[in-house]
């Protein structure tokens, strides 16, 4: 066989740029590839977080309260995020029992949520208040970074030097975790909450006789009632702040006002009723407004209040 002299191959410098080349393209694809199964991981675990909030959000409108952590395991689809890690769920946990007003009757949440464009958080973005939930996933790290008592802290993806959760580790890190949060205005409306937190029932007084003995009921329900002395507070308005003097009140102490609301909730009235009650002296009409209030802020003055205007007529 004759050779022919024009036939070469590879030489070893183009053999070692081609290989060089291989090298940079596969290099390449497992970079991609890297980042492409991290934001994959990242959208998979979003959802799993959105399907966290809405499987709470269903309990909420079945049970009238949030679930409690113990019961969050049993509800979602998926307790673990897409690396794996425990979800981790904070609800306010005033609102996790009917007694403490559950869902429909809070005004208020002791949760706030604040979002940090830095470590330090000394200047927010965003503070949003009467947070009802949270729902938190540790992200690609594998660290969750995001806690709170009462305000808690959610960064903007990749602060660095954060780590406000130490019950998994405390290894404070670039910021990645997926959080989502409810408001209680939020959650009230997804649950079918309808009207005022607290009401009063009455729609009017029952009129009376001179002479005759009387006595009317007025109620409230919802809201968050007192566990002890009496399910709410009462007050009584009207232009003049008197009664007729053959009219007594239940809770005696119920405070009769021009004002209301300017009274202190310590001098209101306490009971799970008020009643109106005595023998009519006179004929003639009184035109009252009733106000009740509840215990949504123990120790402070945002609780539910609730009044109805009533004429009681003596004939």
């Amino acid at each position: 066989m004759a050779w022919n002299k024009e036939q070469r191959g590879f030489t070893l410098v183009e053999i070692a740029v081609i290989l060089v080349v291989i090298g940079i393209l596969v290099s390449m694809g497992a970079g991609m590839m890297a980042m492409l199964t991290k934001r994959a991981k990242r959208n998979e675990t979003k959802a799993m977080v959105d399907s966290a909030v809405e499987a709470v959000v269903g309990f909420g409108a079945s049970s009238g309260r949030l679930p409690t952590t113990a019961e969050f395991p049993g509800l979602v689809s998926s307790v673990r995020d897409a690396w794996a890690k425990t979800l981790l769920y904070v609800p306010d946990t005033n609102m996790t029992a009917t007694a403490t007003g559950g869902i429909c009757g809070r005004k208020t949440t002791s949760l706030t949520v604040r979002t940090c464009p830095d470590a330090a958080c000394a200047s927010p973005s965003s503070t949003v208040s009467d947070v009802a939930l949270l729902v938190i996933s540790g992200g690609g790290n594998y660290n969750i970074q995001t806690s709170g008592s009462s305000t808690i802290n959610v960064y903007d993806y990749g602060v660095t030097g954060v780590d406000d959760y130490t019950s998994d580790m405390n290894r404070a890190e670039e910021y990645d975790d997926i959080v989502r949060w409810l408001t209680l205005n939020e959650v009230r409306i997804k649950a079918g909450c309808t009207g005022a937190q607290l009401r009063v029932v009455n729609t009017e007084l029952p009129a009376g006789t001179v002479s005759s003995t009387y006595s009317a009921s007025i109620y409230a329900d919802g809201g968050v009632p007192f566990t002890a002395g009496g399910s709410y507070r009462w007050c009584i308005e009207n232009a003049s702040g008197t009664l007729p003097a053959w009219i007594s009140r239940t809770p005696a102490s119920t405070p009769v006002s021009t004002n209301c609301q300017g009274v202190a909730e310590t001098l209101w009235g306490q009971g799970n009723t008020l009643t109106l009650s005595g023998t009519p002296t006179a004929a003639g009409t009184t035109s009252i407004i009733v106000f009740t209030r509840d215990n949504n802020d123990t120790g402070g003055a945002n609780d539910n209040i609730a009044r109805r205007a009533f004429v009681l007529t003596i004939s």
